[in-house]
C-alpha cells in the first residue's frame, strides 16, 4: 500500500505529491526489479465517499491489505482535502485507460508494467458503501487478483478490461502529472 499525500513530506510509507510525480516510473521499475512487485492498482474513490475513505485511512486495513498484496502487488491510493483533485484524476485516468466507460468510482484498476507499456489493465467496481461490507469488498477484489483468478467480465460481475489493452508508460506518467498537477 502506497498512499499518495496532497500535503506531506512523503517520508515513511508513501509519497508526497511531488515525488510520486516525479518518480512514478522509477517507483514501478524499483519495486518490480526488487521483487516487491509484479502488477500494480490504483484505488479511486468519489470524494463524497467518506467510508471508503475512512477504509483507507484505518491503519489496520491498511496493514492488512498491504500482507494480502505482498509481493505481487503494489496498491496507490489519493489521501487528499480536494475535491477537484479526486474527480479530475479519476476521470483522466480511467479515460486514459479505455475504461471510463465501464467503471465509475469507487474502483481498483489493476495493471502490469512491463519495458515501455502498461498492459493487463483491469478494472473492478465497488458497490458497497457502508464500512465493513466496502473492506470485505475491497479486500476480496484484492484476493482474486493476487491469486490470480480469472478476471474476465463475463464471468466476475464488475470487472472491466480495458479496450486498449496497452498505454505506453509515457502516456501513463502524462496523465498522472496532468490530473494531479493541478495541485503544485
Amino acid at each position: 500500500m502506497n498512499p499518495i499525500y496532497e500535503k506531506g513530506t512523503g517520508e515513511g510509507v508513501g509519497h508526497s505529491l511531488k515525488t510520486f510525480l516525479r518518480r512514478f516510473n522509477d517507483i514501478c521499475d524499483d519495486h518490480v526489479n526488487s521483487g516487491r512487485a509484479t502488477a500494480f492498482a490504483f484505488i479511486f474513490y468519489d470524494f463524497c465517499d467518506s467510508s471508503l475513505q475512512t477504509i483507507l485511512r484505518d491503519q489496520g486495513v491498511f496493514a492488512q491489505l498491504d500482507r494480502l498484496a505482498g509481493k505481487k502487488l503494489t496498491i496507490f491510493y489519493l489521501h487528499t482535502g480536494s475535491k477537484h483533485a479526486v474527480t479530475r484524476f479519476n476521470r483522466e485516468f480511467l479515460k486514459k485507460l479505455d475504461i471510463e466507460r465501464d467503471v465509475r468510482p469507487p474502483c481498483v484498476v489493476f495493471f502490469k508494467i512491463a519495458d515501455e507499456t502498461v498492459h493487463d489493465i483491469a478494472a473492478f467496481e465497488l458497490d458497497h458503501t457502508d464500512l465493513i461490507h466496502g473492506f470485505k469488498e475491497l479486500y476480496d477484489v484484492i484476493r482474486t487478483y493476487v491469486e490470480g483468478a480469472a478476471l474476465h467480465k463475463s464471468k466476475v460481475p464488475n470487472w472491466a478490461r480495458s479496450a486498449m489493452g496497452l498505454v505506453s508508460r509515457a502516456a501513463l506518467e502524462e496523465v498522472i502529472k496532468h490530473a494531479l498537477g493541478s495541485w503544485m
